[in-house]
């Protein structure tokens, strides 16, 4: 077994030279990229939810179970409402601020939301200024404001939603440029050591 392996060990002792410079060479590259990018600023704030007001009808009337159900519905449709590509562009638009991508994918990860329990929505704005950051998280909530006045005026439900943002808090989210980089160059290494053991088994069947 080990005279059989020791063709394809000659040929990685030859080649490691060029596997190493190549896999750090892609490391510093990558331990460059995350360094001059900076860190993601993220601005937390939370939506809560609650009955304002139930119309009362002759013909059937609301008891408690359906409106904590119908509460339950409208906070997951308003989690979902918040990442949605228009609502961001609005959001941006509102704050002043020119909308850096147009790919719709790309642009949804500025804003999640995820529903947290029954009558709270969780939201995080992320960008790489903090202070266009905050301008942004500011005009999300002016804009959603809005749309929700109107949609609520204009859905002509037996229910009336009361939306509270919550006091906005910032954090700080580094990459860790050296983890990174490390990962990177194991990566590489292990990938070119298989493929130049690959590339040899080929050459000798």
């Amino acid at each position: 077994m080990e005279n059989s392996f020791k063709p394809y060990w000659d040929v990685v002792q030859r080649r490691m030279p060029a596997v190493l410079a190549l896999s750090a060479a892609l490391a510093l590259v990558a331990y460059l990229a995350v360094g001059q990018r900076g860190p993601t600023f993220e601005v937390h704030f939370s939506y809560l939810v609650s009955l304002s007001e139930r119309e009362a009808a002759e013909e059937f009337r609301f008891d408690d179970y359906y409106a904590l159900s119908a509460t339950d519905l409208f906070t997951s449709t308003l989690a979902e409402w918040l990442v949605t590509p228009n609502v961001i562009v609005a959001a941006y638009r509102e704050a002043g601020l020119d909308v850096p991508d147009e790919e719709p994918a790309r642009l949804a990860r500025t804003v999640t939301a995820q529903k947290k329990a029954p009558q709270l929505v969780g939201v995080v704005v992320r960008g790489q200024e903090r202070q266009q950051t905050e301008r942004l998280a500011s005009g999300l909530k002016e804009v959603m404001t809005e749309k929700i006045d109107v949609f609520q005026d204009q859905g002509g439900g037996a229910l009336r939603f009361s939306v509270y943002p919550t006091d906005s808090w910032v954090g700080v989210h580094s990459a860790s440029a050296a983890v990174i980089a490390a990962a990177i160059f194991v990566f590489v290494f292990l990938a070119l050591i298989n493929l130049i053991v690959l590339r040899e088994s080929f050459k000798r069947m």
